[in-house]
C-alpha cells in the first residue's frame, strides 16, 4: 500500500528533525530533499558576490560533510543560506565553466571548449553586461593565467583584475597566479571606490587548491601530508576575510565550483580528461537575504541555472538565450516540475590534447550517460562514485539516454561554436606545460580511431609524469617513460613530441628527427611541427634547411607568431640581419602586445640602431604585461649594465630570480657577472656556481668569468679548474686561454704561461690583453725591448687599455727613457685617475730625476687610495729623511713599514735610520 504523500513528507521532516542520516530518504519524491517551509522570497535590486572556486572538490567542505578540512566560514554561509547538493559544472576545466557560470549558455553554444585555445566572443551576453547596463558597478578579480582578459570574460566588468604579480612567489605554478589573500585585497581596493548608495556586482575567483598544490603556512604545517587539503582551509580563511566586508551584509551572495579533482579516482590524478563526478560535481551555496536559513537541495542543477537563478532573485527578466532555469522556485519550496531537466557537460580536452575521443555527458535525475567509443550508464543515486557501468543492464535506458543526447546536439548544430583564439608564446609555453593547449591541426586521426579517454588514463599519466622529468632534467626516463606511451598508442602526437625534444636535449639528433617524421606522417598540417624538425636541423649545423622548414609552416599560416619569430631568429643565425629586423616588425604590426616580440625587437631592432632609451622603455612595458617572462628581465638587465648603470642592472636580475623563476641560469650568471665586476666576490661566486649548477650545458663565459673571480682571491688552483672545463667545451676560447696563462703564471708555472700567450698573440694580433699580459711576463724576465713590444702592441689594439700604457711605462723606464716613460703613466692616469700603479710608477720617476716634492706627492696619493703598501712606506721614509728634512714624517712612514713588514731584509737598516734620527722631531 502505497504511503500517502502528506505522510512521506511529516515521515522526512521527522528524521531531519531527529539528526538522523537522510541519504537513504533524499532520493523520495525525484530525488530530492524538501524545503522545510515554502517561503516566497522576495525579488528586489541588491549588490552581488559571487565567488567562484577552482578545482574544488565538495567533499572536503564542511557543509558537504567534511570532518577533517576546516572550512568554517563556507560552514557559517551554508548555515544562512541554501546548499546545492548536487551541483554540477559544464566542463571539468576552468575557462570552459566560468564561461558556462557567467553566461547561461552550454558550451555548444558559446564556443569556449579549452583553456588558452578558446575566447568568449563578443556577441556573447554575460551577467555582467546585464547588470552593468542596469546600473550596477562591475568589478572583477581573478587569479589565474587562463581567465586573463584576452579570454573574452571581461565583458561588462568595469574593472577586470586579472593582474597576477602579487603573491606568485608564495605559490609557484606553472601557469601564473596569485593566492586568495592578494584576491580580496585587490576587491576590497575595488569596494573603496564604490559609492555607498550604488549597487555593485563582484566577482572574485580564486585558483588555490589548483594543482600543484602548495598551501602557506600554518596550513602547510598542519596539512603536510594533505596538501589538497591545506589550499582549502587557506582558501576558506581568505573567503571569511572576504565575507566580513559590510557591503557584503544585505548582499546576495554565491560560491560556486567551476570543477573538482579527480585525487586518482578512476586512474585520475587531477582533472579535465574524465567526465565523472569528482570533477564535474561541484559546491554551491547562496546566501539570500530573505531566504530560510539552513537549506539543503538535492535537486540536480546546472552552472548554467546561476544565470537566470541572480536575475530572478534581482527582479530582472531573464536573457532570452540562456540554456539554464531559475533555481528561485526551489528555493521557496514550490513543487518541481513533473519532469527534471537534462543537464549537459562535455570535455574535449582529450581530444585537443591528445587527438583522443571527446566526452559527451548527458544527465537526468539519478542517471548519467558518457557518450564514448565505451559508453556508460550511471545510477549516482546507487552508486555515487561511478564504479559499475549499467549500460549492459540497461539498453533500453542507454538507448533513451543516447538518442536524448543525440537530438539536444543536433538542436545545437546550427549555433555549435568553437571560438578558437589565437595566442602569444609565452601563453602558450605557460598552456602547454598544464596540458591545456591543443596538439595537432585537429585532422591527425577519423573519428572512428581516436581511443576513448578512460582506456588510456595510464597512458596520460605516464605521459604527464614523463613531462615532469622532463622539467627535472632527467631527459633519459621521460624518454623511456615515453617510449612507453607509444607502445600502447603509436598515434600519440603529444608523447611524439615531447620525445623529440627530449631527444634533442641529450643530442640524440637523429631519433629525434626521426621522431618528428613520425609525428607528420600523422599531422603533416600541424605547424609547430616544422619549428620542431627546424630545431632538429639547426643544431645539426643545417641552418638554411632550418629556415626553409620555417618558411613552411608560414606558408601555411602567415600570421603564424610563433614561427615569426623564429624565422627572425634564423634569419639572424644566417646573417640576414636586416632580414630578421624586418619579420620582427612585421610580426610585432599584428601582435603588438606579444611580450617575449616586443623583448626580441628591444634586442635586435632597438639597441642595434642605438636607441637605449625606447629599448629599456620596451621592455619595461612588456614587463608590466608579463611580470614572469626571465628573458625579458635578461635583456633589460643588460642594456642597464652596458649602460653602466649597475646598480639597477642587479635589482632587475633579482626582480627576476624572485618573481620569474629562480632556478634560471641565465639571469644566475648575469647577476654573478656584475656582482663580480662591483666587488661583491661572496655574492658573485655563489650566482656564477649557481648558474653552472643549473645549467644544462657547459656556460664557457661562465667558467671563466669565475676562474677570474677565483684568481683574484688568488684561489689559482680552482680557477684553473675553471678555464679547464671552458677550454675543453672551447679549446680556442680566447678569454680563457689567457686567463688560463695568468693563473699559470701566478702559480710559478711562467714558462707555460708566456708560451700559452705567445700562441694567442700570433693566432689573434689584435688581442690587447694577451699582449698586455705577454708584456708583463717579459718585463718580470727583464727583456724590456720585447716587453715594449708587446706593450706597443696592445695600446694600439686597445687605446683605452691602461695596464698597456702602465707597462709601456715601465718597459721604457727600464731602458733609460724616462720623459717617455712619465708620458705613459700619464696616459693610464688620465683613463682612470685611481689607477694607483700608474701614480706609484710616476713617483718612482721623479725620484729617480731628484723631483723630491712630485716623488713625495705621488706616493702620499698612492697611500690615500692603498694605506698599507710598505713599499711606499719605504720610498717616503728616505724621501722625507734624505732630502726633504721632514724627521717627523720619515718616523711615521718608517714606522709603518716595520709593522708591515718586522722581519724583511730592509728592516734592520730601517731600525738603525731610525735611531740616528733627531729625538723630539
Amino acid at each position: 500500500m502505497p504511503v500517502p504523500r502528506g505522510v512521506q513528507r511529516i515521515f522526512a521532516l521527522v528524521l531531519l528533525a531527529s539528526g538522523l542520516a537522510l541519504g537513504a530518504f533524499w532520493w523520495i519524491e525525484r530525488g530530492r530533499a524538501l524545503p522545510v517551509v515554502a517561503s516566497p522570497i522576495e525579488r528586489v535590486r541588491r549588490s552581488v558576490l559571487l565567488v567562484t572556486l577552482d578545482t574544488t572538490r565538495p567533499d572536503r567542505l564542511e557543509p558537504y560533510g567534511a570532518q577533517n578540512v576546516a572550512t568554517p566560514a563556507l560552514a557559517r554561509l551554508a548555515e544562512q543560506g541554501a546548499v546545492f547538493e548536487r551541483a554540477y559544472a559544464v566542463a571539468p576545466i576552468t575557462l570552459v565553466a566560468h564561461t558556462s557560470i557567467l553566461t547561461g549558455l552550454y558550451p555548444p553554444q558559446h564556443g569556449v571548449r579549452n583553456n588558452g585555445t578558446h575566447h568568449a566572443e563578443d556577441d556573447l551576453v554575460s551577467l555582467a553586461e546585464v547588470l552593468a547596463d542596469d546600473g550596477y558597478r562591475t568589478g572583477a578579480f581573478v587569479s589565474a593565467a587562463v581567465l586573463e582578459k584576452r579570454y573574452g570574460l571581461g565583458q561588462g566588468f568595469e574593472v577586470y583584475d586579472d593582474d597576477l604579480s602579487t603573491g606568485r612567489e608564495r605559490h609557484p605554478r606553472v601557469v601564473a597566479d596569485r593566492p586568495a589573500e592578494a584576491v580580496v585585497d585587490s576587491a576590497f581596493e575595488w569596494l573603496e571606490t564604490v559609492g555607498a548608495d550604488e549597487d555593485f556586482f563582484l566577482w572574485s575567483h580564486f585558483y588555490d587548491p589548483h594543482a600543484n598544490y602548495s598551501p602557506p603556512p600554518p596550513y602547510r604545517d598542519d596539512y603536510r601530508e594533505r596538501l589538497y587539503d591545506g589550499e582549502i582551509a587557506y582558501l576558506d580563511s581568505q573567503l571569511g576575510r572576504l565575507f566580513s566586508h559590510p557591503r557584503f551584509r544585505d548582499a546576495l551572495v554565491l560560491v560556486i565550483g567551476d570543477h573538482g579533482e579527480s585525487m586518482g579516482e578512476h586512474g585520475e590524478r587531477t582533472h579535465a580528461h574524465l567526465a565523472y563526478d569528482a570533477t564535474l560535481h561541484v559546491p554551491w551555496i547562496m546566501r539570500v537575504p530573505g531566504l530560510a536559513h539552513g537549506l539543503r537541495l538535492a535537486d540536480s542543477v546546472s552552472q548554467v541555472d546561476l544565470v537566470p537563478t541572480v536575475l530572478d532573485l534581482l527582479g530582472r527578466r531573464p536573457v532570452a538565450a540562456v540554456a539554464g532555469r531559475s533555481l528561485v522556485p526551489l528555493l521557496e519550496g514550490s513543487n518541481a516540475p513533473s519532469v527534471e531537466p537534462y543537464l549537459y557537460a562535455e570535455t574535449h580536452l582529450p581530444f585537443y590534447t591528445y587527438g583522443w575521443s571527446k566526452l559527451r555527458v548527458l544527465r537526468r535525475g539519478d542517471w548519467k550517460y558518457i557518450a564514448a567509443r565505451g559508453e556508460e550508464l550511471f545510477d549516482t543515486r546507487r552508486d555515487p562514485r561511478e564504479l559499475a557501468n549499467r549500460a549492459d543492464g540497461n539498453p533500453n535506458r542507454l538507448h533513451d539516454m543516447g538518442r536524448d543526447l543525440g537530438e539536444r546536439l543536433a538542436e545545437w548544430q546550427d549555433e555549435e561554436r568553437d571560438s578558437t583564439l589565437e595566442i602569444d608564446l609565452e601563453a602558450a609555453e605557460k598552456l602547454r606545460n598544464l596540458g591545456y593547449l591543443s596538439v595537432g591541426s585537429g585532422a591527425a586521426r577519423p573519428e572512428e580511431e581516436r581511443p576513448d579517454p578512460k582506456d588510456m588514463i595510464e597512458e596520460h599519466v605516464n605521459f604527464e609524469r614523463a613531462r615532469q622529468l622532463s622539467t627535472l632534467g632527467l631527459h633519459d626516463r621521460a624518454i623511456e617513460s615515453l617510449q612507453r606511451v607509444l607502445r600502447e598508442d603509436s598515434g600519440h602526437l603529444a608523447a611524439l613530441i615531447d620525445l623529440a625534444q627530449n631527444l634533442i636535449e641529450v643530442d640524440r639528433l637523429n631519433d629525434a628527427k626521426a621522431a618528428v617524421e613520425r609525428a607528420l606522417q600523422l599531422d603533416p598540417d600541424y605547424l609547430r611541427l616544422y619549428l620542431l624538425a627546424a630545431t632538429v636541423e639547426s643544431r645539426q649545423g643545417r641552418q638554411h634547411e632550418a629556415l626553409a622548414l620555417i618558411d613552411s609552416a608560414l606558408a601555411i599560416n602567415p600570421r603564424y607568431l610563433e614561427a615569426m619569430v623564429r624565422r627572425a631568429n634564423q634569419l639572424g643565425t644566417v646573417g640576414e640581419a636586416v632580414a630578421a629586423r624586418e619579420q620582427l616588425s612585421a610580426a610585432l604590426e599584428l601582435y603588438p602586445d606579444d611580450p617575449r616580440l616586443n623583448g626580441l625587437y628591444a634586442q635586435r631592432v632597438e639597441l642595434v640602431r642605438g636607441d637605449v632609451e625606447a629599448a629599456e622603455a620596451r621592455l619595461r612595458r612588456a614587463l608590466d604585461r608579463d611580470p614572469f617572462m626571465n628573458g625579458l628581465y635578461t635583456l633589460l638587465g643588460n642594456l642597464l649594465e652596458r649602460a653602466g648603470r649597475r646598480e639597477e642592472a642587479i635589482e632587475v636580475f633579482q626582480t627576476g630570480l624572485e618573481r620569474g623563476s629562480p632556478d634560471d641560469a641565465a639571469l644566475h650568471s648575469r647577476l654573478g657577472t656584475v656582482l663580480a665586476a662591483e666587488g661583491d666576490k661572496p655574492a658573485a661566486e655563489a650566482h656564477l656556481q649557481e648558474a653552472l649548477r643549473l645549467s644544462k650545458r657547459t656556460l664557457v663565459d661562465v667558467h671563466v668569468t669565475l676562474g677570474a673571480l677565483l684568481a683574484e682571491q688568488g684561489r689559482f688552483e680552482e680557477a684553473n679548474e675553471q678555464y679547464a672545463h671552458a677550454l675543453a667545451r672551447d679549446p680556442d676560447h680566447a678569454g680563457a686561454r689567457n686567463n688560463q696563462a695568468i693563473a699559470f703564471y701566478s702559480t710559478g708555472k711562467i714558462d707555460e704561461a708566456e708560451a700559452i700567450l705567445a700562441d694567442l698573440v700570433v693566432e689573434i694580433p689584435t688581442y690587447a690583453d694577451a699582449h698586455t699580459n705577454l708584456s708583463a711576463i717579459l718585463i718580470d724576465r727583464r727583456d724590456w725591448p720585447a716587453a715594449e713590444r708587446h706593450s706597443r702592441a696592445a695600446v694600439v689594439a686597445e687605446p683605452l687599455a691602461m695596464e698597456a700604457w702602465n707597462n709601456l711605462g715601465l718597459s721604457v723606464e727600464e731602458q733609460g727613457r724616462l720623459g717617455e716613460a712619465l708620458e705613459y703613466y700619464r696616459k693610464a692616469l688620465e683613463i682612470d685617475d685611481s689607477y694607483w700603479q700608474a701614480r706609484n710608477n710616476m713617483a718612482v720617476v721623479h725620484r729617480k730625476e731628484g723631483r723630491w716634492i712630485e716623488a713625495a706627492t705621488g706616493f702620499e696619493g698612492v697611500l690615500r687610495q692603498v694605506p698599507h703598501l710598505a713599499d711606499v712606506h719605504f720610498e717616503l721614509g728616505a724621501l722625507y729623511a734624505d732630502h726633504l728634512a721632514d724627521v717627523r714624517r720619515a718616523r711615521v712612514h718608517w714606522n709603518a713599514f716595520l709593522k708591515a713588514r718586522p722581519n724583511e731584509g730592509r728592516s734592520a737598516e730601517v731600525r738603525r735610520r731610525l735611531a740616528g734620527l733627531p729625538s723630539g722631531s
